[in-house]
């Protein structure tokens, strides 16, 4: 079983309501592109699932073959997924990117 927590800023107090139309904007742009980074968690779990569920090493009594093969798949693995979520967030954050816009939008109105 997989739980992602989402924890997202909110406004102390109410807002004025331009204000407010701008900070939701903002907001649910932050949540989509944070949806994004969950999504890529679920699928590091599916991934983790297929390469791991059923895997046997033959004549590995005491197991220390199966260990350096999960280690070697787990890793590669992990790594595939850490690269996704930094091409993701290089294309989110770069100037002009979806999360700069967002900034500018809540800032510039």
């Amino acid at each position: 079983k997989l739980t992602i927590t989402y924890t997202l800023p909110k406004p102390k107090e109410k807002l004025p309501a331009r204000t407010q139309a701008l900070w939701q904007t903002f907001i649910d742009g932050i949540d989509r592109h944070e949806k994004v980074h969950g999504e890529l968690i679920r699928t590091l779990v599916r991934n983790i699932e297929a390469a791991t569920v059923g895997m046997t090493v033959d004549g590995d009594p005491k197991c220390v073959k199966i260990k350096d093969e999960l280690k070697q798949r787990l890793t590669t693995i992990f790594q595939a997924h850490q690269q996704a979520n930094r091409d993701f967030d290089k294309a989110e954050m770069s100037a002009g990117g979806n999360i700069q816009r967002l900034i500018l939008e809540l800032v510039n109105g």
